[in-house]
Order: structure tokens, then sequence, then C-alpha cells
């Protein structure tokens, strides 16, 4: 089949959303299917496809959408720029500007036409956010009724806190969940990555529930591999973006290190997230900050760790991420600060690790700042999670699609 694959992000880029496909673009070529990716343009170096995605055809487009909407503003042409839209245009427009895809439908569905008569397109997927991209995948589907189309839903939509939605007018809401109902009703297959979001389509759509599928978060073994695991671990990791909402929380964990100085406590966080609060200072030094690193090595650091400390904010506190089974596959303890919810159920029913919760931080962090954290290897089956069994799984899915025409 050919696989056309449209992911607004995508590698070079470390965004999140990018890597899921990147993944998937791989290991549906590996399993004999033709891929197109299509994406934002990424500035890769020429000749970077090539040799990092063999086999797959990466058509990069125009974004359509500036930096400085991200609110990063580098001059005063920028910071007029993004007054004007997000003042004066952003009260005139149904759209969410805070979309990246927003302005995108005529780059995105011309170069699908494209690549369409170039090579028939089989089965077509488009994930978001930017959720805009995932509306315009049905107008292609309408035109071309024999594409199969699968919808992949990375965050929630209207339901969720990303892309200011919650903030929006009743009229641009309402607009919003427009798009989201002529979504679903126009895909074939609805995917999303965790339970909880499941649940919650299923309730807004029950005639719908049909397509719903449960497409999870997958780690790639063959990046990590094994026997090169430490035979002593030492102090506690974490990489990966620093949330917001987590200040309070970080300033308890300042406190509590400094009123426990003799646990050994020593925690290394790899993110490219800028944190000015974790300074030379905060927990007696005890905090180092260091730049992101590429997979591979911060892999095997992290199977050097004797626990990886976690901090996910109330709106994170549902997602079973891609790196949970990383850190299983290592066989590295989780010790998890954060809300009640399912990334806790995760850990603690499947003994891999602690969870305390951030209103209890003084109590119960203490006895476990030494990074003794109680874990049983081989409890929890990782290996349903790679890539290689969940894109299978995927691919027999589609099958029925196919096979129920």
């Amino acid at each position: 089949m050919h696989f056309t694959i449209v992911s607004y992000t995508f590698p070079p880029s470390r965004e999140i959303g990018g890597r899921r496909w990147a993944k998937f673009s791989q290991h549906l070529r590996r399993e004999g299917h033709t891929v197109t990716v299509v994406c934002a343009d990424q500035k890769a170096e020429p000749g970077w496809y090539e040799r990092e995605f063999p086999g797959i055809d990466v058509v990069s487009l125009p974004p359509k959408y500036p930096e400085w909407m991200g609110g990063y503003t580098r001059n005063i042409k920028e910071k007029l720029s993004y007054f004007a839209v997000s003042r004066l245009y952003k009260p005139l427009t149904r759209k969410n500007i805070f979309d990246r895809g927003f302005n995108w439908k005529q780059t995105m569905l011309g170069a699908l036409e494209a690549i369409h008569r170039r090579k028939p397109i089989d089965i077509l997927v488009t994930t978001g956010g930017p959720f805009s991209i995932m509306e315009y995948g049905t107008a292609f589907r309408k035109k071309h009724p024999g594409v199969k189309y699968i919808v992949d839903l990375r965050d929630p939509w209207t339901t969720g806190v990303l892309y200011g939605i919650p903030s929006m007018s009743p009229a641009k809401k309402a607009y919003q969940e427009a798009q989201e109902r002529r979504t679903i009703e126009g895909c074939d297959l609805f995917c999303y990555p965790t339970e909880s979001m499941g649940d919650k389509l299923a309730q807004q759509y029950p005639a719908q529930a049909h397509k719903l599928y449960l497409l999870p978060h997958a780690y790639d073994p063959e990046k990590f591999p094994a026997g090169k695991t430490a035979t002593t671990r030492e102090g506690f990791i974490y990489g990966g973006t620093i949330y917001f909402g987590l200040e309070e929380w970080f300033k308890k964990l300042d406190r509590i290190v400094k009123a426990n100085p003799d646990t050994g406590f020593q925690w290394d966080v790899f993110t490219g997230t800028p944190y000015p609060l974790i300074d030379a200072g905060f927990a007696n030094g005890k905090v180092r900050m260091h730049p992101l690193i590429p997979e591979e090595k911060l892999f095997l650091k992290v199977q050097e760790a004797a626990a990886y400390l976690v901090f996910f904010p109330e709106s994170e506190r549902d997602l079973i991420s891609t790196k949970f089974y990383e850190i299983v596959y290592s066989g590295t303890p989780i010790l998890y600060i954060g809300a009640d919810g399912l990334v806790a159920d995760f850990i603690t029913g499947n003994k891999l690790g602690v969870h305390v919760h951030p209103d209890r931080m003084e109590e119960e962090l203490p006895p476990y700042l030494n990074g003794d954290i109680p874990f049983e290897p081989g409890y929890f089956d990782v290996s349903r999670y790679s890539f290689a069994k969940v894109t299978r799984a995927f691919l027999e899915r589609i099958s029925q699609l196919n096979h129920d025409g």
C-alpha cells in the first residue's frame, strides 16, 4: 500500500509529534509499504532525509506560519506583527490563530494532489495538533473516496488545554467543535494514544465509536541496544521538556533536599527548556542542568542512573508517553511526582516505581532521595509496546478497513 503521512512537524525537529510518525513511517516501510511524508519545512540539510529516512519520500512544504506567532519575537517588526495578528486579526476570524496549520490548507491539499497523481494514495494519515490539518484531510478524502483516511489525534482537541482552546469565545469554540465533528465523521479510523482520550471520544461521538482505535506511543529497542546496563547505578536523571506549572513543586523539592543534606541526592536534567528557577544554588547545587543530547546517549545515561525522576503537571497526568516505555526497557525505576491519574496508576500498578503526590512531598519524598526506588523487573511486558509490534497491530486493523470496503 502507498501510505501518505501528513505530520506538520517532522525531524530534524525534536518535537514529540514529529518523532511519533517518524518512527511509524520507518516501520511501515520495513513492512514493505511505500511511504510518503508531507511536513512543514524543517530546514534539513541537503541529503539529510535520504540518509536518515532511506526509501521514504519526504515532501517539505512552506510552513505558512511565522515563528514569531509562538510569542517569541526577536525585533520590533515581529512584535508589531504579533500584536496585529493576535489583537486585531484574531477577533475577525473563526480560525484558531495558534493552530499552526490554520493557513496551510491549500498548500497541503495541493501537495497531496500532486503525490496522488504520481502514485495513487491508498492510505492517508494526518496527525495533530495542529488540528486543522486533520479536517483538511477530510476534503481530500471527499474528493478521492477510494482513499482510506486515518486521523491520529495526539492531544485532546476541543476538550484540551493547548492551542488556546480553553480561552476561546463560545462562537470560536463551537467552530472548533464543528471541525472536530466533521473530521471524525469524514475519516475511516480515528486514532488516539491513551485510553482516557478514547473514553472521552466515545462519550462525545457514540455513533462513531466503531472508528476509534488506540494507537499507543511506542519505543524502538533498536535505538537502545541491550547489554550495556551499568553494573552500578547512581543518582537521578531526567530527559525532555520541563513543563509549565511546576514552579511550586520544584520549590518544595529545593526545601526538602536542603533539609536532608546527607541523602546523596543528585539529579541530572537534560532539557532544551530554559528554566531560570533551577540555578547553581538550587537544592544546594544537587541539580545539574544539561543541554539535550542524542537519544542514544541519553538512554545510556538512563541505564546508569539509580532512578528516573519526573514531574508532570495536572494537564499531563494521563500521558503515557514513549518516554515511559523506554525507561522501563532500560530497567530503570521511576520516581513520579504528579497528580493521581493514568501515569500514577501505570507506574504503581505495574511495579515500575513510586508515585508521590505533590501535596505529600514533604512526608513521602525524603526516604527516596537516596535513589532506592522499589521496582520489580520483568513484571511489566514492555515488548508489546515496541514500534514493530504496534505497527503490525495497526496494519491488521487497516486490513479490516480494506476488507470491509
